[in-house]
């Protein structure tokens, strides 16, 4: 989740870009979130998340009602409206295409940076958005934007273990205006979903290698970090 403060960091230096990128940013859907990370409220303190207690609530997660079921026959589930309380993102507009899996845009932006790339990757992204930052022709801050959205997407709302996204994340993400037309909360929450259900399959095959896709700190806002609720709420 911190990583993606760490790039904000790496760019903050590149003024000429930055502050046009900023522009672009400040319009779309994720400006709630990025604002919380530039202003530093997102901090190690209070993003410090246990793996351990991850892995006790998803052994409550039941993958048929989608809630977590606690003793004493408490049930909790985890809405798009709380995704959008959390994050500051729009809980309205057209379903998110798929997420998990896709094939490769033709985009004037996917031909641009990624030509020849099969599978877009945290080491893809982090590369061409160095190459974007360097681009002085009047494309280059949109490119920019784009870059700086998808490491939010690697590395808070769709990560995984495999640091890959779908072709379908840059596809959703080409203009301000195809941003806009998204219920990126709900998005968010299914994709959460996926990889809870997946871990509950993969963890009745031991042959399977553990690991959970999503955004987990959703699964713990509530109980266990509720400054992070209150500081990107502030920004809402």
């Amino acid at each position: 989740m911190l990583t993606f403060q760490t790039t904000l960091r790496n760019i903050k230096d590149r003024r000429n870009a930055n502050k046009q990128a900023l522009r672009h940013l400040a319009k779309t859907p994720f400006w709630n979130l990025i604002s919380a990370y530039r202003e530093g409220y997102l901090t190690n303190t209070n993003c410090k998340k246990s793996n351990y207690d991850i892995l006790r609530l998803i052994n409550t997660y039941n993958p048929e009602t989608k809630k977590f079921n606690f003793r004493a026959g408490n049930e909790y589930a985890i809405t798009s409206q709380d995704v959008a309380d959390i994050f500051g993102l729009p809980n309205h507009g057209k379903q998110l295409p798929n997420t998990t899996t896709s094939t490769r845009p033709k985009l004037d932006f996917v031909n641009k940076y990624f030509m020849g790339v099969e599978t877009l990757t945290k080491t893809e992204i982090d590369r061409f958005l160095d190459k974007a930052l360097e681009d002085e022709t009047p494309q280059g801050p949109m490119d920019v934007t784009r870059f700086i959205i998808l490491e939010l997407f690697i590395s808070n709302l769709f990560c995984n273990s495999g640091c890959t996204l779908a072709w379908t994340c840059v596809t959703t993400i080409n203009t301000v205006k195809d941003m806009k037309q998204y219920n990126w909360a709900k998005g968010v929450l299914d994709y959460m979903h996926f990889g809870l259900d997946q871990a509950i399959k993969n963890k009745k095959d031991k042959k399977k290698q553990p690991s959970v896709s999503g955004c987990l700190v959703l699964i713990l806002v509530r109980n266990y970090i509720p400054s992070v609720v209150n500081t990107i709420i502030a920004f809402s």
